[in-house]
């Protein structure tokens, strides 16, 4: 037995030993031949004094600010940073298009300034409606390089996102954004579902503010009653509740009394198109009692006559 029990302990003494040969100093939560990079945290955001968006129709009016600065005030700073552009169109964003703007920015905070013009020259082509422009800091420490749109993984900043006022990115879409302006005088009706209007035929908008317009329907009997349009600015879409356009319709006066229209359907079935120059009313017919006629709604489509 003595024999057995020195055995066992010769075992034990020897695995202590041989697991004990395989440990260094260093070793630890962080062992100290590890190198460990301390990434600043930058934050970008857009300034509120500049364009919000680019305007397709009028794109030398933009001018995109933003401002690159360190998220904790204080801390030491990155070596430098180089702002990107990343460019994508439509739904699916890939880190496939990327550019520099701006090379080895080392004052913070540093505010920018973008022009439509710019960009088309970083990338070579025209600014096309749908586009997204994303500008963003790639992060240098020392000698390494944090980029903000990686090929792969995740950016520099991707998992600060949803922190009070850090933005990873700050973004300019191309978009058409309306113009009141543009939605008076003369428009040609495209085509109409419920087959009052002719394609061809001339319709007048009459600008009422920023954020309305109106038409008469001449099917209706007098006294006409304008046909008022409300667009949300935000997205172009456009809303009528529903009104009374005269006293019956045309073609059945004295049965068809209380003649009434209003957009229905989905909400963004009736909406502005400013880049070209359309607008689409997607109307339901009715008349006194809230009787609406079946099979609606049918789809109004004008267009600015040039």
């Amino acid at each position: 037995m003595k024999i057995r029990k020195i055995n066992i302990l010769l075992a034990v003494s020897l695995g202590a030993i041989i697991a004990l040969s395989g440990c260094r100093k260093d070793d630890g939560a962080i062992p100290d031949r590890v190198t460990v990079t301390a990434v600043p945290t930058i934050t970008t955001n857009i300034d509120a004094t500049g364009s919000a968006a680019i305007n397709l129709l009028n794109l030398p009016s933009f001018a995109g600010k933003f401002k690159v600065d360190l998220y904790f005030p204080g801390t030491p700073p990155p070596s430098k940073v180089d702002i990107v552009i990343r460019k994508s169109n439509g739904t699916t964003v890939t880190n496939a298009n990327v550019k520099v703007y701006k090379a080895g920015v080392t004052t913070f905070p540093s505010t920018f300034t973008v022009t439509a013009a710019e960009i088309a020259t970083l990338f070579g082509v025209p600014i096309a409606l749908g586009d997204n422009y994303d500008f963003a800091p790639d992060i240098y420490v020392g000698d390494r390089k944090f980029e903000a749109f990686p090929a792969v993984g995740n950016g520099t900043g991707a998992g600060l996102n949803g922190q009070p006022f850090f933005g990873e990115f700050v973004r300019y879409s191309a978009i058409c954004l309306y113009d009141p302006d543009l939605y008076k005088g003369d428009f040609v009706v495209v085509s109409d579902a419920w087959a009052d209007f002719t394609p061809g035929e001339i319709v007048t908008l009459t600008k009422i503010d920023a954020t309305k317009f109106s038409f008469l329907d001449p099917y209706a009997t007098a006294p006409l009653k304008p046909i008022v349009v409300t667009v949300n600015t935000g997205n172009n879409t456009v809303s009528v509740p529903r009104q009374s356009v005269g006293t019956d319709w045309g073609w059945a006066v004295g049965t068809y009394t209380g003649a009434f229209v209003g957009t229905g359907g989905a909400a963004t079935s009736s909406f502005v198109a400013p880049c070209d120059k359309t607008v689409n009313l997607n109307f339901n017919y009715g008349i006194d009692g809230g009787l609406t006629f079946g099979g609606g709604p049918y789809l109004l489509v004008l267009k600015k006559k040039p």
